[in-house]
């Protein structure tokens, strides 16, 4: 009996922990410590005509550096643009060229349309974004990541509003809409400065290994309580 209670704690001790450890940042430079270096950037410079805009309306919508932008304006079409923000007053973030989606939704629309879906390359544990929106400024973005959903308020006056993300698991895709903007009011959701890479979380505390240690506790407690001796049982 003891030697069964040892080998059953030892496992539990040992058994994998499945949990993802997520942590959003609201600054580029707390979430450029937690990101390792080298990671890539996408501004979507030269992805539009100085002066004006190119339309990616294909399926597959525009790809940069390996990053997969579709956006979709209305029930499963596709339509997502780069604009030259700097030739449009009510766009311009100072930054030059950006993602845009008109974020109203047409009557016959049904949610969550019209929406930016962001697919990613292998292996990014890290990415964050700079977001404002136009013709209703200071809209908030309902972004959604492996099933969890955040809410990311911007500003008005076409100031950028950063926001990351760092995982213990790979990030494959991204969702990103603007669920108040309605089909009067002309809305259109920009995105720019897109960073993703690796997360470099080397000294924070490991949370799978705390998690890995909690398990083989837990476990020792349920089982002694299991085998400890009581009314009408005899110990081995």
């Amino acid at each position: 009996m003891r030697l069964r209670f040892i080998l059953l704690t030892f496992g539990l001790a040992l058994a994998p922990a499945y949990s993802t450890t997520i942590t959003t940042y609201s600054t580029a430079a707390t979430w450029e410590a937690a990101t390792a270096a080298g990671y890539q950037a996408v501004t979507f410079t030269g992805l539009a005509p100085a002066g004006s805009d190119t339309n990616y309306n294909s399926p597959s919508g525009v790809t940069s550096s390996g990053v997969e932008f579709i956006g979709y304006s209305s029930a499963g079409v596709s339509g997502i643009e780069v604009v030259d923000t700097s030739a449009f007053s009510w766009y311009n973030d100072g930054t030059g060229d950006a993602l845009l989606v008109a974020a109203s939704p047409e009557p016959s629309n049904g949610s969550p349309l019209p929406y930016i879906n962001i697919v990613l390359p292998a292996n990014v544990t890290s990415l964050s974004m700079d977001l404002w929106t136009a013709s209703s400024p200071g809209m908030t973005y309902s972004i959604t990541i492996a099933g969890n959903t955040y809410t990311v308020p911007t500003v008005g006056g076409n100031t950028e509003t950063f926001w990351g993300i760092t995982s213990s698991s790979p990030i494959t895709s991204i969702q990103l809409d603007v669920p108040a903007a309605t089909s009067s009011s002309s809305t259109e959701a920009l995105l720019d400065n897109f960073g993703f890479g690796a997360s470099d979380l080397s000294e924070a505390p490991e949370a799978g290994t705390y998690l890995l240690i909690g398990s083989g506790l837990i476990g020792l407690v349920v089982l002694r309580k299991r085998l400890k001796p009581g009314k009408g049982i005899a110990e081995s």
